[in-house]
């Protein structure tokens, strides 16, 4: 019969969608006239043409008010104020001019201007990469400014969803009236001292589950903070950011192949695929300052992210080695490795030279070339004793500064969390291929403020204090990719 009323899932969402959906119904129109030119239509032509020329006077009314909406987006846009364009209300004080640039920010604006769907998501795109660009990054353990906008303007490339999350959350947190106002409720402990247009702006916060998002120019959970430098796992491992709540992933226990003769039956080669998930789970931490401190929000602004990037990176450091997977607690890459994993050392408390050749050897060959060395400053300590034998050899090479150093020729890595050589049961060393294991970030920081800190008697200390919350998680994606030595000293 022709074309059909568009269904309801199919609904146009954009202007010029339904523009365009107008004139194929009144091609289509034209088509059922025609057809049935000097005679009665026939009942089912009769309902399709009642039920287009239904749906195309509900498009064209919708789009008479989007057209409106979109002029009046416009000019209260160009006319923030109200009134007559460059004059003040009666009676108003003086008007001050918008910051020039700050319309980047505006998502209504981007909206208004955008004709279609794709053009708003490309909007909302460069407009986050402008507000990159021109964010004042907090220091951060001696990342450069190019280096950490590098760093978000791939997280929009590869991290951000179809509906442009991340983007948004930049430019309302990027603007500076929501970074001016943020601060004044860091300094007042609240939102008391906001005036209007700050009230605004914050209503805008893209965290609805109450508590302020953090502005993504101080948010270590956007920005590039050490880049592993302090955090070694961080360097090494697969490092995910997502935007919804769980990240599901495909990993595979490799795929086998086989030669086979001319006419010969092939062998069976299938390979089994898993889904793992892994959900970030909520990390919390206090963070108590003077009222004299903050005072001075600029001072304040840099402490207050190297602090937060101080906090997370101790939690991450025990979490992600020794984390056991239960309740809210991440799955740490030593502590929930299978027991297939393991490799007792030869002698119970005793380190020795066959013990590392052991480990390095028990992992299979297709993870070794990748593999790299996980252990604590006095794991450490006892192989570079053993370098110095008779039997050690080179085993320990100690490169130049910013490099890892290497035991057995692979890299080295320091874990203050993991067990030391005669600890009960301990695992001491951990080798293997760390793109096994995945780190997964929920982008986006969020903050609760106390604005009295009060002390054992009930009274207040003269401090306020900072409630930050972020959520990551981590998981072994495939234990055969690790082999860890373990001390078997009695308890």
């Amino acid at each position: 019969m022709g074309a059909k009323p568009v269904a309801p899932s199919e609904e146009p969402r954009f202007l010029e969608e339904r523009e365009e959906r107008v004139k194929e119904i009144d091609s289509r129109i034209a088509e059922l006239d025609a057809e049935f030119t000097g005679t009665m239509m026939t009942p089912e032509a009769r309902e399709e043409w009642n039920s287009l020329n239904a749906e195309r006077d509900e498009h064209a009314a919708t789009v008479r008010e989007m057209k409106a909406r979109r002029d009046r987006l416009r000019q209260i846009s160009a006319n923030p104020g109200g009134g007559e364009p460059g004059a003040p209300a009666p009676g108003a004080a003086p008007a001050f001019h918008k910051q020039r640039g700050v319309e980047i920010y505006e998502i209504s604006r981007i909206r208004a201007d955008a004709h279609s769907e794709d053009e708003y998501r490309e909007k909302l795109f460069d407009n986050a990469r402008r507000a990159v660009e021109r964010a004042k990054f907090a220091p951060m353990s001696g990342q450069s400014k190019e280096r950490t906008a590098e760093h978000v303007e791939e997280l929009l490339t590869r991290a951000d969803d179809r509906d442009k999350w991340l983007a948004k959350r930049i430019l309302i947190t990027g603007n500076p009236v929501y970074e001016r106002a943020f601060g004044k409720a860091i300094v007042a402990g609240g939102p008391q001292t906001w005036t209007a247009e700050e009230q605004r702006q914050m209503a805008l916060s893209p965290d609805t589950a109450g508590g302020l998002a953090v502005p993504f120019a101080l948010d270590p959970t956007v920005i590039l903070t050490s880049d592993g430098s302090t955090s070694p796992l961080r360097q090494i491992a697969r490092v995910e950011q997502i935007t919804t709540d769980t990240w599901r992933g495909i990993t595979s226990s490799g795929v086998t192949v086989s030669r086979s003769g001319e006419g010969d039956e092939a062998d069976d080669n299938s390979f089994s695929i898993a889904r793992p998930t892994v959900t970030p789970t909520r990390v919390i931490a206090n963070i108590d300052y003077s009222v004299e401190i903050g005072q001075d929000w600029p001072q304040l602004r840099s402490e207050i992210s190297r602090l937060l990037m101080d906090a997370k990176e101790r939690e991450e450091d025990s979490a992600f080695v020794i984390g056991d997977g239960t309740g809210d607690n991440p799955f740490g890459v030593v502590k929930t490795l299978d027991a297939g994993s393991e490799v007792p050392m030869g002698a119970a408390g005793t380190l020795d030279v066959d013990d590392l050749y052991d480990l390095e050897s028990e992992l299979p060959v297709r993870f070794r070339r990748n593999a790299q060395f996980l252990g604590n400053k006095s794991t450490y300590n006892h192989t570079r004793g053993l370098s110095t034998g008779s039997d050690g050899g080179d085993l320990w090479v100690r490169l130049a500064s910013g490099q890892p150093s290497e035991l057995l020729g692979y890299s080295a890595h320091e874990a203050s969390a993991m067990d030391s050589v005669g600890d009960p049961d301990g695992r001491v060393l951990l080798f293997g291929d760390f793109s096994e294991f995945i780190i997964v970030d929920r982008l986006g920081m969020t903050v609760e403020l106390q604005q009295h800190v009060l002390g054992a008697n009930r009274r207040w200390t003269g401090q306020r204090a900072v409630v930050a919350m972020w959520r990551n998680s981590s998981k072994v994606l495939v234990d055969n990719a690790f082999r860890v030595l373990t001390d078997p000293t009695a308890s």
